[in-house]
Order: C-alpha cells, then sequence, then structure tokens
C-alpha cells in the first residue's frame, strides 16, 4: 500500500534534490523514498547488531567462571 504524504522543506534542499534526481535519471519521489528505506534499513542492522551483542554478552556472562585475580594481578592490569 503507497500513501501520500506532505512535507515542509528548505527551498534550496528542494532545488538541490530535484538536480541530484535529474543527474540519477529519478524522481524526486524516488530519491526521497531511497533515502528513506536506507535510513529505516540502516536503524533495523543498528538494532538488530545491538541486540545479538546483548545476546552474546549474556551467555558469555552466564557462562563465565568467576574472576578470581590475586593483589599482583590487579595492580599489572592497572599499569
Amino acid at each position: 500500500m503507497v500513501r501520500n504524504v506532505t512535507f515542509s522543506l528548505p527551498v534550496e534542499l528542494i532545488r538541490e534534490a530535484k538536480i541530484l534526481a535529474a543527474k540519477q535519471d529519478k524522481s524526486l519521489n524516488a530519491i526521497v523514498r531511497e533515502s528513506l528505506e536506507q535510513a529505516v534499513e540502516s536503524d533495523r542492522r543498528y538494532q538488530e547488531a545491538g541486540r545479538r551483542i546483548l545476546e552474546r554478552a549474556k551467555e558469555d556472562l552466564f557462562e563465565a567462571k568467576p574472576w578470581r585475580w590475586n593483589r599482583d594481578e590487579i595492580y599489572d592490569r592497572c599499569r
């Protein structure tokens, strides 16, 4: 399904976007749609990566053995 949306944009941005669209032999609508699709997909990948990192961290946390450092090891790590 497709819906129409109205945007308010600076005149100069619209002018430059029209030039870009013409250079790429595309409509302004196609340029805006592609840009929004890329932004949404980028956010999806970012969110998915964060989810995977958290899952891995939970796995590592629950599978990890407790840390047992002695005093010398702690000071060596701080240097």
